[in-house]
C-alpha cells in the first residue's frame, strides 16, 4: 500500500483533528458526504479562483476521510517538492500529451480498487469562460460518476452537491454543471468567468 498525506498511520487521524480546528477557527465548513460505497469517480470542484483553495482541499479532503490525487504539471515534481506532491496525492502529468493523458487516467480507474481524481473544469484560477472537458472525458473513457463539489465564499463551506452519470452529450453536462456553479462564489469571485 502506498501511503499518502491522508492515509498515513497516526499522522492521518492528527490531521483530521487539526483540519477540523483550523476549519472552524477560519470559519469555514464541510457539508454533504461521499458517497457510500462508490469508491471510483471524478471529483469535480468549482469556483477554482485562488491559491488559497489548495489549503482548503486539503483541510476538507481531511475532514470528509478519502485519498484523492490530483493532477499536476510534470515541470513541479522536482526535488523534495516533487516528493512532497506526491505524498499529497499528486500525479504528474506531461500536458502536451492530452489524448494520452485520458486513457492513462482510465488505465488508473481500471488497474486501483479504489481512485478518486479531483479535477477543476476551470483549468486556471483566472476568469474562463471556455471550461475543458478533460473531466468529461476521463469519467466516461473509465466509465465512472462525477462528483460535484463546490466553493461558496458567502456561506463559507465546501460543499458535496453529488453524483453526476455523464451523458453522451457533453456541452449539455458542461451546461448544466456550469448553470449550478454560477450560483456559487469562489474565495476571489473576481476570477470566476460565467
Amino acid at each position: 500500500m502506498r501511503y499518502t498525506l491522508f492515509s498515513t498511520p497516526i499522522l492521518s487521524p492528527v490531521l483530521r483533528f487539526l483540519s477540523k480546528i483550523i476549519l472552524k477557527l477560519i470559519g469555514w465548513r464541510v457539508t454533504g458526504e461521499l458517497p457510500e460505497g462508490q469508491k471510483k469517480y471524478v471529483l469535480i470542484v468549482a469556483p477554482h479562483t485562488s491559491n488559497w483553495d489548495f489549503f482548503l482541499f486539503i483541510l476538507a479532503v481531511s475532514t470528509l476521510r478519502f485519498q484523492p490525487s490530483v493532477l499536476i504539471k510534470n515541470s513541479l515534481f522536482v526535488g523534495p517538492l516533487g516528493w512532497l506532491l506526491r505524498y499529497c496525492g499528486a500525479i504528474p502529468v506531461n500536458r502536451t500529451e492530452a489524448t494520452s493523458l485520458v486513457k492513462y487516467i482510465a488505465g488508473l480507474y481500471h488497474e486501483r480498487d479504489e481512485f478518486v481524481l479531483i479535477i477543476t473544469p476551470e483549468g486556471t484560477r483566472s476568469p474562463n469562460p471556455n471550461w475543458k472537458l478533460g473531466f468529461h472525458h476521463v469519467a466516461t473513457t473509465a466509465k465512472v460518476p462525477i462528483l460535484v463539489v463546490y466553493v461558496d465564499s458567502i456561506t463559507r463551506t465546501v460543499g458535496i452537491e453529488g453524483l453526476l452519470e455523464p451523458t453522451s452529450d457533453p456541452q449539455a453536462d458542461l451546461r448544466e454543471l456550469k448553470q449550478f456553479f454560477d450560483s456559487k462564489s469562489g474565495i476571489k469571485p473576481q476570477n470566476y468567468a460565467s
